[in-house]
């Protein structure tokens, strides 16, 4: 893998999505998306902002480099544009597979390429309000655009905000991602003090909370299965529409995650709820 060809994938990704947001605007057949400005809500200015979200590869000036803004809400297309949307999404994955290449094999090289990457395309960051920027956002690039063969007659959006990723670790391993830190601190010696008195095959869970994440269930009355299906989102979902079918029924759900937990902590649940290292995020089962 070499940066020539990352650099093409790359320019082609950026002029295929500007394609893609064009075709959107000339052949949707309807389109349900949040408002952008709650006061005076404009049906237009809701879409150029989705068109917008597609092609936001960059990060803003003081955007969190864990955060991703997103955008919910569904288009209804025709078919040729649905695969338009779909070879878009091949590309992304040719692009990240290219990037994880070059990125172990090339390491010294590409922290260069990348920012070189950033400040291709100027004219496209102008558009987009993102005029001077130069750092590349990865995983708002290669995310996958979500698609939709047949029309759900109904969909729900809620908000879903109690994911986490549990990895089981084992207290060698904990040890050595302590010991990783400043082991002059006294909570880091702390918390070597209270691990070295479990016994080494004690099981250990590492728990991170995932950011609120915005879920769509689809239900189907067209006598096919799935009859429901679901999905999580960050960009919106493109709906293959004929010209006579209707737009799914939908809700309208706050356009940020509320503030408290929704739902109830399940009571099978075996991780303690509050962390036994909590430098690591390191949590004991029951």
């Amino acid at each position: 893998m070499d940066s020539l060809e990352l650099t093409q994938i790359f320019d082609k990704l950026v002029v295929d999505t500007q394609a893609l947001t064009s075709d959107i605007k000339s052949y949707q057949r309807g389109f349900w998306l949040p408002a952008v400005d709650q006061v005076n809500p404009k049906d237009d200015s809701n879409l150029t902002s989705a068109c917008s979200v597609l092609q936001d590869f960059w990060y803003k000036d003081g955007q969190d480099g864990r955060e991703t803004r997103s955008c919910f809400g569904f288009i209804a297309l025709p078919e040729h544009v649905l695969q338009h949307a779909k070879d878009i999404n091949t590309l992304k994955e040719s692009f990240k597979e290219c990037v994880q290449k070059f990125q172990k094999h090339n390491k010294e090289s590409w922290v260069s390429l990348k920012g070189e990457l950033a400040r291709r395309h100027p004219s496209v960051q102008q558009q987009l309000h993102f005029s001077g920027l130069s750092r590349l956002h990865l995983k708002q690039t290669w995310r996958t655009i979500p698609i939709i063969e047949r029309a759900p007659s109904r969909i729900g959006f809620n908000w879903y905000q109690s994911g986490r990723s549990i990895t089981k670790i084992t207290v060698q391993q904990a040890y050595d991602s302590l010991s990783r830190l400043n082991t002059d601190s006294k909570h880091i010696q702390v918390q070597l003090a209270a691990l070295v008195k479990l016994p080494s095959n004690t099981p250990l869970a590492k728990v991170q909370n995932l950011a609120p994440t915005m879920r769509a269930n689809l239900f189907y009355e067209d006598g096919h299965h799935p009859l429901r299906q679901a999905m999580n989102i960050s960009l919106p979902i493109l709906i293959k529409c004929s010209k006579n079918e209707t737009l799914p029924v939908h809700n309208s759900p706050d356009t940020v995650p509320p503030t408290n937990r929704a739902r109830a902590v399940r009571s099978d649940r075996k991780i303690e709820d509050t962390p036994f290292l909590p430098s690591i995020r390191v949590h004991r089962y029951y």
